[in-house]
């Protein structure tokens, strides 16, 4: 294998590839990402047995085809520090991988690609284009309200749900939940549930372009994969039932409270450096026009703020989590935000003031 390529064709492919290698190491292979040089092009490729990148780009020239598989955390950190504009040429001869530029030369050592364990997905799927910024969108605005490490397995990802012309992404941990959705042009008839684990919806979030190009999806059974451009990310999907969400929105008399996000935010941040550090709780006191909010710690210390708001509903007293508030304000984008009250023991609802494409429920806290 010997080929030359510009850094700028080949340092991006090199690092979302890196994103995706297991760096624990338990199996050494899956450390490394497969290099496949064909005639004009390479091929890089990365998985750890559950997700799977391959992003294909030009290169300068290619003198010998072949395939190897080298680190992908010491080869794209290598790559990525070269000057730009530089021509990089790849040589195997060996069992080593050679790389030189300019000025600089390194000796890689190397694995087969004979024993790359990459992922074979032949079951029947069904496929679908959508806009990548919707798909974008949805991922970023709800991950953050997945389980992490959770024994309930199918909170440990994000809900993919598509329902004839909507997709709707959920993700909760048991004491949030984040719902967003966006209607779809031209998807009659298309209806899907399916769980992507954690590590793929944090990994494709990133990895999607903020544009209005179309990526092509490919669901399966056990398998999802998107398509964009030269980049294909395959994940297998968690086999799980997810629980009913819908159940999990407040009823009831309802009592909106209005204001700035920002202000909100700042008062929030405040009150959070005299909470108690780990459960992080502050209370909402609130009557007509007026929320005050109290926070305090075991070492008898406390902080309170008066704020102005628009709320005309009953008194109410209710405790949240100070970093689910502020998870939540991060995530929206409009100047105001709508806090929607059910009662002291029931859930809260945070949106968006004339929106209801993304929708966040927060369960009260005992302070």
């Amino acid at each position: 294998m010997k080929f030359i390529a510009k850094k700028s064709q080949i340092v991006e492919a090199l690092q979302n590839a890196a994103a995706v290698a297991e760096r624990r190491q338990t199996i050494p292979i899956l450390a490394n990402l497969r290099i496949k040089a064909h005639k004009g092009s390479v091929e890089v490729t990365a998985t750890d047995l559950e997700i799977q990148i391959q992003a294909s780009s030009e290169v300068v020239s290619t003198e010998e085809e072949g395939e190897t598989t080298v680190s992908a955390r010491k080869m794209s950190e290598l790559c990525r520090s070269l000057p730009d504009n530089e021509e990089i040429s790849f040589s195997l001869s060996g069992g080593k991988l050679t790389v030189a530029s300019k000025d600089f030369h390194a000796d890689f050592s190397t694995i087969s690609a004979d024993d790359f364990p990459e992922l074979e997905i032949s079951e029947e799927q069904t496929s679908s284009l959508i806009g990548a910024s919707v798909l974008k969108r949805i991922l970023v605005k709800t991950s953050f309200s997945m389980a992490s490490q959770d024994v309930r397995y199918y909170l440990n990802g994000l809900l993919l749900e598509f329902d004839n012309n909507e997709i709707k992404g959920v993700a909760t941990d048991g004491h949030r939940l984040a719902l967003a959705s966006s209607k779809l042009e031209n998807k009659e008839g298309l209806q899907l549930k399916q769980i992507l684990p954690r590590k793929a919806v944090l990994e494709l979030s990133k990895l999607l372009p903020q544009s209005e190009e179309a990526v092509e999806l490919n669901v399966g059974a056990s398998y999802f994969s998107v398509k964009s451009g030269n980049l294909q990310f395959s994940t297998k999907l968690i086999d799980g039932k997810y629980p009913d969400y819908e159940k999990v929105f407040p009823s009831g008399d309802p009592s909106s409270l209005k204001i700035e996000k920002e202000k909100l935010q700042l008062a929030l941040s405040r009150a959070s450096v005299l909470s108690n550090e780990k459960y992080r709780g502050v209370r909402f006191a609130l009557s007509e026009g007026s929320l005050k909010l109290t926070a305090n710690n075991p070492e008898q210390e406390s902080a309170e703020e008066v704020l102005d708001v628009d709320y005309t509903g009953a008194p109410l007293e209710i405790g949240f989590n100070i970093g689910y508030l502020l998870d939540v304000l991060g995530s929206l984008e409009t100047k105001d935000v709508e806090l929607v009250f059910y009662g002291e023991d029931s859930s809260c609802i945070i949106k968006e003031p004339s929106s209801e494409s993304e929708v966040y429920v927060i369960m009260p806290m005992r302070l």
